[in-house]
Formats: C-alpha cells, structure tokens, sequence
C-alpha cells in the first residue's frame, strides 16, 4: 500500500566489520513490520516470468510464493516459509533457483524443481525490500529498510559483504531497489534519499552516487542492453531515464502533477526488447482518505511517445513484466488479481486471481 509517512528516518551507527563491510550499521530507528493478520489477503506485490513465457512466479502479499502455468491459468505450487508479506521473488539466471524478500526481515533461496528452501538470509533489523541475482547466478544482492546492502554467496549461502550508503540521522537510510549491471562487477541500489549508489560488486566501494529523485528511489530497472537505466520514486508520477555511458539523463517520462493528490510510482519494466517501457502509478487523496486512481502507462523508449494508459486495478500495483514476445504485460496488484494488458489492441486480454492462503 502507499506509505503515508515516506521519511521515517532509518538511523544507524557505524561498526567496522572488517574485510566483509564498507560501512555497517549496529543501531536503526526503523521499526519491524506488524504481524500479518489473520487469513491475510494474497495482493500480488511481485511477478517474474521464465523466459519462455510459460511460468509466472508471484510474491503474495500473505507470504506465499505461487507458481503459476501460464497457459491453463492454474497454480501448479504454492511455496511456504516467510511469515509476513513479500516484495519479491524471482528467477535466477538458469531458472533453477528463487530468491524472494520479505517483511519478515529474511530473504530466501529456493530450489525451483522441488521448492525446497535452501538458504535462510538473516541480519536485516526491518523488512527486506528486494532481492537481485547476479548475471552468472552466483552472487544474490539483497537490500532492506534498515539501509543495508547485503551480498551473499548463491552456492553456500555465506554472507559476503555488507554494505551502508548513509547513516545520516537527518534522511532515510533505507534501500528498496537494486540491480546488477550486464557483467555483474557494478551494483545499483535505490536509496530513501532520492540518490542511486553505485558499488563495485568486489572491492564493496560505493564508486558513484548521484541524486536522482526528489524521494525515494523505489524502483530501478535496466534495458535489454544495460544500456539505460530507468528509476521511479515517491517524488511524482515520472520515471527518469538515465544513459549508463554518460551518466547523464535522458528523458523524464509520465503526467504533471494532479494537484491536491498524493502520487507515488511503485513498479518499472522494460520490454525484452527494449523498446517499451511501462510503470505504474497511483494517487491518493489525502483529504478523501482514498485513492483517485491506479494507473499503468506504456511508452516508446526511444521517442517518450505515451502508448497506452491501462486502468482496472482496484488497488496499488505492485510488479509489472513483459512477455518474451513483448505482446503482453502483465501486472500484479495488492486487489489479489492479475492482469494481462494486449500491446496491440490496448486491452485486457486475461485475468487470473490469486487464491486465499489457505490453498
């Protein structure tokens, strides 16, 4: 859901960790999440699809991981062990292993054939906000809301490094977005600042950072040749388009600010050939106490031509992905359903919903 309070000022202290650490944290003003409620509802907060199309993986907002087959529209199994509700789960680069975060303060790391849990990732103080596979599938990036920036080894599930941006008292320290470059020797993360840091995955120096967004950094999002970088924030409905060559920026893509509403960008993806992307919005009304609208736009990378605006969602999206052949995207709402939006004819093409918890 939107958060109505975006600074709460996830605070810490520095603690030398040794060859493991850049800069850790000990102490964090950040709170842990509340228990999830009884027979909680199973919203979609993350989707990832396998590369031939034909599975959906969504993290369910009652802690359920559901592996769908996308051709009969039937949960095929439904993956148990987090306590509170996901943010992600997603395939590695073989498709033989899941990594999923989690409000329960772990990420986690499944074998895809069985569901068996592997690897349980501990030492995050509050929720755990997103997780990243490196190219080469051996090294996952995990990053939460006590500012954290965690890398672990895939095979063996050992702590490598870990990693703080900023302990300032005066901003939020949290991370809520992270993703590595093609070869996988460069780590960007979205931080509660408004800036994205950039790490060198070896050494764990943070080697750039730059402001990005007036407000948290909640998304970020490569193209198909790493050659562009896509970020969304708190600060409005707008993505910013960033040239990985020139560090500069492209273009800001999304609508004027709706006076009198609350927006906020949650989800980004890029088509898998690049040449479309899409994010969605929501604006809520603070002096309704409702939202106004849940919107996903599609644009043209290269011209920033608007091409679609998809509406029918009845509450906040929280993943969006493209199929292979870049004919469909699907999104994923807290509403339970999920949809999948036809690029050709600007329609709702199918919808599945997700199942109560208890199946």
């Amino acid at each position: 859901m939107i958060r109505l309070v975006f600074h709460f000022g996830c605070v810490a202290v520095l603690l030398m960790l040794g060859f493991t650490s850049c800069r850790g944290q000990i102490v964090s003003r950040c709170q842990p999440e509340r228990d999830l409620p009884p027979n909680p509802k199973p919203g979609v907060v993350g989707l990832n699809l396998s590369r031939d199309g034909k599975t959906l993986i969504t993290a369910g907002a009652d802690g359920k991981i559901r592996i769908w087959n996308v051709v009969t529209g039937q949960v095929e199994r439904t993956l148990s062990g987090h306590t509170n509700s996901l943010y992600k789960a997603d395939f590695s680069p073989d498709e033989k292993l899941l990594a999923s975060s989690s409000r329960d303060r772990t990420a986690r790391i499944w074998d895809f054939a069985t569901g068996r849990e592997l690897y349980k990732l501990t030492g995050f103080r509050c929720s755990v906000k997103s997780v990243a596979f490196s190219p080469n599938g051996k090294t996952l990036a995990v990053v939460g809301n006590d500012g954290m920036l965690k890398l672990w080894n895939v095979e063996t599930g050992k702590e490598l490094k870990s990693l703080v941006h900023s302990d300032s008292p005066d901003v939020d320290t949290s991370v809520y977005s992270v993703v590595f470059n093609r070869d996988g020797r460069k780590i960007y993360a979205g931080n509660g600042d408004g800036t994205i840091s950039e790490w060198d995955a070896a050494s764990g120096k943070e080697t750039r950072n730059w402001k990005a967004h007036g407000g948290t950094v909640f998304a970020l999002a490569f193209n198909s040749n790493y050659s562009v970088l896509a970020s969304g924030s708190e600060d409005g409905a707008n993505v910013k388009l960033w040239n990985m060559a020139t560090w500069r920026q492209i273009r800001t893509l999304g609508e004027k600010k709706t006076v009198g509403l609350l927006e906020q960008l949650h989800p980004v993806a890029f088509s898998p050939d690049g040449k479309l992307i899409a994010a969605s919005f929501v604006g809520f009304d603070e002096k309704q106490g409702q939202y106004a609208y849940h919107r996903t736009f599609v644009w043209n990378v290269e011209t920033g031509e608007k091409l679609f605006t998809f509406e029918g969602h009845k509450l906040d999206i929280g993943a969006l992905v493209f199929t292979p052949d870049n004919r469909f995207l699907i999104s994923g709402s807290n509403d339970t359903t999920i949809k999948f939006w036809d690029l050709k004819t600007g329609r709702e093409a199918r919808i599945f919903t997700q199942p109560p918890s208890r199946q």
